[in-house]
């Protein structure tokens, strides 16, 4: 990085090699400017450039979009929460966007990834505490430094060399645990450099980023703690895995468990852990616990006797996995009569089963989702992990979740257990019928107060899956928000928030049907569509069944199903449009493209015989057929090969 520098213009131009288009990449040290008191110089700011590096922060480490990237020049972040790609570290990409700046950062915004292969994860570069603390040029490059502990505590430390100090934040959604970092001890602390408002500090990504003792026998780290499966029933063993390493040798690792009815007072015991492969350790907690959670941690021991637990604060601190499943509506159950709607599971783990009613992307985030387990009030819950690393699910998804609920403004939510790139999130099923909207009138939905002298009627209703009645639109609110009232009163009204633009454009006196789960944002319950056909327009104030509304298309039929020789797979488009016609095996791996490109409006029916795109006859079971039709329709379709 510069600090002084003249404004250049960035060049920008294509080479093509074998057909592919790639972008001249500019040197990441090139962006990274500063002035001398630390703002943001970049003589690319508001330009569109082109970096290729390998990934050192992933996203759902401190939130659930920030990255950092490096070449061989300096590094820097960029934040993308529904990136096409769920990186890992050391990961080669090529990324084109726009340079701007953050809380006095410089970040490049994405607008394309060229995913270049894997390899190892990039080495941290050696520092001195002052190197840091005194040039801007370390700004986003992946650092290490030692020094001693000092002001720790809390969520930042600081590390003191000499005269020089630094300061360590440590972001709560990294899972780091710093019980055992006390003020005088000597660290080597790893992480990105970060430009805070001026102010240069280090992030650390986790645990193993804090290496207690580096100039002699270092202390072991325990990181990355996840089971096997999220979601066991009582007659499951479940099998702990985690990270541990030491400079020397493991000589001993443990899982100390016990069946926690939920007293949480029940005497741990123990199972032996062992070595999986490199840094990676495995321990089984035997079936038959029958209580509501397994309480556990995890203990090493390396070659110089040093003991370490995970977390630091065990046995009095442990971690959690609850044993079986709770219906949703006894998470979300409150009595009306309540002072307090919160879950009574609030601050508990346990573990759901439900149909997918609103994917990652239809809930405004890449990183939510709604489950329901029925049809009827309390029957939803959304889902939230910050990190989005349980990949995409979509409406018809059968999933199975483990993780905590929480209350968040009035809205309860479940947080999934998640560890490194593993979210406790499985998918069981695909393209599940969508459980039966239920109908509920207008006044009730909105209600969400006892301020009226009545219980808050709106609160069963909370992510649950609903329609409304031919209702009058009353106003309009702007970026397609309107209020609607079945009564055609002010006082009976709800709130419509698509998630998505639609194209159905409100007007005041329209009467319309509403399909959509319903929200809870800051205060107020509303009901969000997400696609165009939960909207119907133009039809009487009278409550009459729902009308047929045509969709973009879908698929009509496939039969015979199971086959044997070959399966006629019909769909039909209600107008001109882009459609795609892929078979995969179970495993989610394209077995072959039956169509791609666009077609004019009708039916259509195309064969498979059972073949791969290399005419190979493929082995009997199960394959799925998945059509989309432009950006509207995503459906997939079970086949079953005989022979």
């Amino acid at each position: 990085m510069r600090k002084f520098v003249t404004v250049a213009s960035a060049a920008f131009f294509l080479l093509t090699l074998a057909g592919v288009a790639f972008a001249q990449n500019t040197p990441i040290d090139d962006i990274q400017v500063y002035d001398v008191a630390g703002s943001p110089a970049s003589p690319y700011d508001g330009q569109t450039v082109t970096i290729q590096g390998k990934i050192t922060v992933l996203k759902g480490t401190y939130n659930g979009g920030t990255h950092y990237i490096q070449d061989a020049t300096g590094g820097i972040t960029f934040f993308d929460s529904g990136a096409p790609y769920v990186f890992d570290y050391g990961d080669e990409v090529q990324i084109t966007g726009t340079i701007g700046s953050y809380s006095g950062e410089i970040q490049i915004n994405p607008s394309n990834y060229l995913p270049l292969g894997s390899g190892p994860e990039v080495e941290p570069t050696d520092f001195t505490v002052g190197q840091v603390v005194n040039d801007y040029e370390t700004v986003g490059t992946l650092a290490a430094v030692i020094g001693t502990i000092g002001d720790a505590g809390g969520s930042s430390f600081n590390v003191i060399d000499g005269a020089d100090t630094m300061i360590v934040y440590i972001d709560s959604d990294t899972g780091i645990d710093l019980t055992a970092v006390a003020d005088g001890d000597l660290y080597k602390v790893i992480g990105p450099i970060v430009n805070y408002n001026g102010t240069i500090e280090m992030k650390c990504r986790r645990q193993s980023d804090l290496i207690e003792n580096p100039t002699g026998d270092t202390v072991p780290v325990v990181e990355n703690p996840y089971c096997d499966s999220w979601t066991p029933l009582s007659t499951d063993p479940i099998e702990v895995l985690a990270t541990i390493m030491d400079d020397g040798t493991i000589t001993d690792a443990k899982v100390y468990y016990r069946d926690d009815s939920g007293d949480s007072t029940g005497v741990f015991s123990f199972v032996s852990m062992v070595n999986v492969s490199g840094d990676q350790w495995s321990g089984t907690i035997p079936a038959g616990n029958t209580g509501a959670h397994v309480d556990y941690y995890i203990e090493a021991t390396d070659d110089g006797a040093q003991t370490v637990t995970l977390p630091a604060s065990a046995p009095a601190g442990w971690y959690e996995v609850a044993i079986g499943f709770t219906p949703i509506y006894d998470v979300q159950y409150a009595h009306p009569d309540s002072v307090s709607q919160s879950s009574a599971y609030n601050g508990e783990v346990v573990n759901i089963q439900g149909i997918v009613t609103a994917g990652t992307g239809d809930v405004v985030s890449a990183s939510k989702f709604i489950v329901q387990d029925g049809s009827g009030p309390f029957s939803a819950v959304l889902v939230y992990e910050g990190s989005g690393n349980y990949g995409t699910v979509y409406p018809g998804d059968l999933v199975k979740v483990g993780g905590y609920i929480e209350e968040y403004f009035g809205l309860t939510e479940m947080n999934p257990h998640s560890s490194g790139n593993r979210a406790a999130v499985e998918i069981v099923d695909y393209n599940l019928d969508l459980p039966t909207p239920v109908k509920v009138a207008t006044n009730i939905l909105r209600d969400d107060t006892t301020e009226d002298g009545n219980p808050p009627y709106g609160e069963p209703y909370e992510s649950v899956w609903v329609r409304v009645g031919v209702s009058a639109v009353l106003d309009t609110l702007g970026y397609g928000d309107f209020i609607i009232s079945d009564t055609g009163a002010r006082v009976d009204s709800v709130e419509v928030d698509p998630t998505v633009a639609l194209s159905y454009q409100p007007l005041i006196g329209d009467y319309v049907t509403v399909v959509g789960f319903m929200d809870y944002d800051y205060g107020d319950f509303q009901i969000s569509p997400y696609r165009d056909d939960h909207i119907v327009s133009g039809i009487t104030g009278v409550d009459d069944p729902l009308p047929a509304v045509l969709p973009a298309g879908g698929f009509v039929s496939i039969a015979p199903n199971p086959f044997n020789p070959k399966a006629e797979i019909k769909f039909a488009l209600t107008r001109d449009n882009l459609a795609q016609l892929n078979i995969y095996n179970i495993r989610g791996e394209l077995v072959t493209c039956l169509h791609s490109g666009v077609l004019p409006a009708g039916e259509y029916t195309m064969n498979w015989a059972g073949v791969n795109s290399a005419s190979q006859r493929v082995a009997s079971g199960t394959y799925f057929a998945r059509l989309r039709i432009g950006s509207e329709v995503y459906q997939v379709r079970k086949l079953s090969l005989v022979k």
